[in-house]
């Protein structure tokens, strides 16, 4: 009996002792957190609400707060400064602030394509839009082109629409008109005939008969060297990728996770409900909204190409915003995927 109570005590002290040493379950991976900035009210910032809102990124062992940051400048200081661990903010931005020396590098990609539609106000005669680009941009030349503000890759992208379309890049007036809030009554009263927006104002114009989108960028309409062309991504400082890779690791698989669940069309009318949450349209009726959703989930993806970064460093040297070209290396981290598929 003594012998059974001896061999009994020594076979729960080497499962105790087997326990300590064992590795952790996965779903018992110590949890490390972070702040990410999105867009608020747009839709521009999806993949990281979804991944919140799914909890993707819980899944990963990464808790998150979203920070609204309203703007791309914005989002460069935050990220540079350290106040926030992750930003979404675009390519062009990420070159120049490499350049001027900010300790920032991109970690993911977010969109694949263009998320832009070039829009014309409502009773602006259109005798060439049947036509499509670039014979539409006939119709356009002389006329007063709103931009976001002057210099910024927004007015670079209007100012390529002319020249592939054979005309001079002074062909039209840019003026600057701010967001797509104050965008809006500047075409309404017809201060710019022109503008290049992101969603939902496209699809605001459209269903309110207030303009008409005449090339849509996301639909690789316009000039070919924008053609899946990777807009923005997600970014983080250079102390984070150094002294913390398993954060930076875990909110890229949270990123990939959620995309492998909104890009499923089954998926379509969850999406739906959750960017609702974060970017209410009153002026769409639900099958708008629904439809102006699945339209715009394409554009998004994980990619970070070589060619998406050679093409923004040359249209930046082109206009003499950056100096030198930078390699897809200088300015993206090695944990950035350059492609993306998900398992099944």
């Amino acid at each position: 009996m003594r012998n059974r109570s001896v061999a009994s005590a020594l076979a729960l002290a080497l499962a105790s002792a087997a326990a300590l040493i064992a590795p952790a379950p996965a779903h018992a991976q110590q949890k490390l957190e972070a702040t990410v900035g999105y867009y608020p009210g747009a839709l521009i910032s999806l993949p990281a609400l979804i991944a919140n809102d799914q909890k993707f990124f819980e899944k990963n062992g990464l808790t998150v707060e979203l920070v609204p940051i309203a703007t791309g400048p914005a989002m460069t200081s935050a990220v540079a400064s350290g106040s926030v661990t992750f930003v979404n903010n675009s390519w062009d931005n990420l070159l120049v602030a490499v350049e001027q020396g900010l300790p920032v590098r991109g970690v993911a990609g977010s969109t694949v394509k263009l998320p832009f539609a070039f829009i014309a106000r409502k009773d602006l005669a259109l005798p060439h839009l049947a036509e499509g680009y670039p014979a539409v941009i006939k119709d356009l030349v002389g006329k007063n082109w709103g931009v976001l503000a002057l210099g910024v890759s927004v007015q670079y992208i209007e100012q390529r629409l002319l020249i592939d379309a054979g005309f001079k890049a002074d062909a039209a007036t840019y003026i600057a008109v701010g967001l797509p809030a104050t965008a809006r009554p500047a075409l309404q009263r017809g201060t710019v005939d022109t503008y290049l927006s992101v969603e939902p104002l496209p699809s605001i114009v459209a269903a309110k008969h207030e303009g008409t989108v005449v090339v849509d960028l996301a639909q690789n309409q316009g000039p070919a060297v924008f053609h899946d062309l990777g807009y923005n991504g997600w970014w983080a400082s250079t102390s984070t990728i150094k002294d913390k890779p398993e954060v930076v690791a875990r909110f890229a698989k949270g990123l990939g996770d959620a995309y492998c669940w909104y890009s499923k069309p089954a998926n379509l009318d969850g999406v739906v409900a959750i960017m609702k949450r974060y970017a209410k349209v009153p002026d769409l009726s639900d099958d708008e909204y629904k439809a102006m959703v699945k339209r715009i989930v394409p554009v998004f993806g994980l990619p970070i190409t070589s060619r998406t970064i050679d093409t923004w460093a040359r249209l930046l040297i082109d206009q003499k915003m950056l100096h030198a070209a930078k390699t897809r290396s200088e300015v993206i981290a090695a944990s950035g995927q350059e492609s993306f598929a998900c398992a099944n």
